[in-house]
């Protein structure tokens, strides 16, 4: 029963199902060479927001060429164009632009004001086409990636989800650093760079998803954002990693952090599966019961600086949900809530009346897609996966038409057999979950 579960700490509470303002179902999507472009115009916008996703994240990359893939994307960032390097020619004009390495893409992102909007879209046109990878232009990435690598070490869940990753991702390099690691970093030349974009900067896949007051943009700017890649297809380099021996593994990691984590994860439906809104559910009640069991606000589970946390991430293939957990105060118990609240998901009987709980799991989303960003990304995701642009709608459907046996099937599938990192600080042992 959902009371039973309730007992374990979780408050249901309502939330707002109201749509955002320029929301997708505005959104339009033209094909081009093998890519796609999408468009969500919104007139009450202030700015204008573009994410560029390619095929050339961690699993086009070999093992001897981990960080790859993120040295190729910094350079271009630094690219001069017009004897200024893109990012901070970018940030003069009041913009901004960075980029992801994911699993299987890499994202940029760029974000300005409607005024100069197409001279930023042209610049970084100019560098995606003439990128700079000279043994100069090298080094200095390197040196802006040791940075990043630094700073994401002292973010326990960042280690928590590297080690996972590794092990999540058995037939792709997938699973690697994203930002590569120092002594990788240090080997690579200018022909590793340029046969890298040479074989994976190409338009089949790519997907350019902008969102904002479009109305000033030229009509073919975005669609000349795919002509800037090379024609045709990259594939994934094939790898086989053993299978573990069981179901649930435990790895371990210390760093300079004062209190220990737990990141759980689990195997999770895709876009395209029935399962789809009945894991938004699960995730969402999760990670509202952790919050109230944890004694911490809701909002501050999204920061990696502390609180607890149930992620879906869906973008990726396969998918997976990511249960995260600060061990402050009573780190024993914490972690042992955690993982029975997830356990009893899994083997309880659902029933009753689940209004609620959707109405959280929808306002939950809504709250996640406000941004600009995170609206490019959303309507770039679905259309990457085959599906309309128009994701509100179609999440919201997913979310309603989910039954109590609907949960109990997606829990039991799905949340049962997680692979589990724990982050320590130096100085402790293992607590016992």
């Amino acid at each position: 029963m959902i009371r039973a579960i309730a007992a374990l700490g979780a408050t249901l509470f309502l939330a707002s199902a109201g749509v955002p303002a320029g929301a997708a179902s505005n959104a339009s999507v033209t094909r081009v060479s093998g890519g796609l472009v999408v468009r969500q115009d919104d007139p009450a916008a202030d700015l204008i927001g573009t994410q560029v996703r390619i095929s050339a994240g961690l699993d086009r990359q070999s093992a001897a060429q981990n960080g790859l893939a993120a040295l190729v994307a910094q350079s271009i960032l630094q690219t001069p164009v017009d004897g200024v390097p893109l990012a901070d020619s970018i940030v003069g004009d009041g913009g901004s632009i960075a980029y992801d390495v994911d699993p299987h893409d890499v994202r940029f992102y760029l974000e300005g004001l409607p005024s100069s909007y197409e001279s930023m879209l042209a610049r970084f046109r100019t560098a995606l086409a003439h990128p700079d990878f000279s043994a100069p232009a090298l080094a200095r990435a390197r040196t802006a990636l040791g940075a990043r690598i630094t700073r994401s070490q002292q973010s326990p869940l960042t280690v928590g989800l590297q080690m996972l990753n590794r092990t999540f991702y058995t037939d792709s390099n997938a699973g690697m650093p994203p930002l590569g690691l120092p002594q990788t970093l240090a080997g690579f030349v200018t022909s590793d760079a340029q046969g890298f974009f040479t074989a994976h900067y190409l338009r089949g896949g790519a997907v350019v998803s902008s969102a904002g007051k479009l109305g000033g943009v030229a009509p073919n700017s975005l669609e000349n954002v795919l002509g800037t890649l090379g024609a045709g297809s990259s594939s994934p380099v094939k790898i086989s990693l053993k299978q573990l021996p069981s179901n649930t593994r435990q790895l371990i990691a210390r760093r300079d952090i004062p209190v220990p984590w737990l990141v759980a994860q689990y195997k999770a439906p895709d876009l395209q599966s029935r399962d789809f809104g009945p894991m938004l559910v699960l995730t969402s009640f999760l990670e509202r019961t952790l919050a109230d069991v944890a004694g911490v606000p809701t909002l501050s589970t999204a920061t990696s600086g502390g609180g607890v946390g149930a992620t879906y991430n869906f973008d990726t293939q396969p998918a997976n949900v990511v249960v995260y957990v600060d061990g402050g105060g009573n780190p024993t118990q914490v972690f042992a809530t955690a993982l029975t609240i997830v356990n009893v998901l899994g083997h309880a009987k659902l029933a009753g009346d689940l209004t609620d709980m959707k109405t959280f799991a929808i306002g939950r989303f809504l709250d996640q897609s406000v941004t600009l960003r995170d609206r490019a990304w959303l309507a770039g995701t679905f259309v990457g996966q085959r599906l309309g642009p128009d994701y509100t709608a179609q999440t919201i459907a997913a979310i309603q038409k989910t039954t109590a046996a609907d949960l109990q099937r997606a829990a039991v599938r799905y949340l049962g057999f997680p692979n589990i990192a724990l982050v320590l600080p130096r100085d402790q042992q293992s607590p016992s979950p």
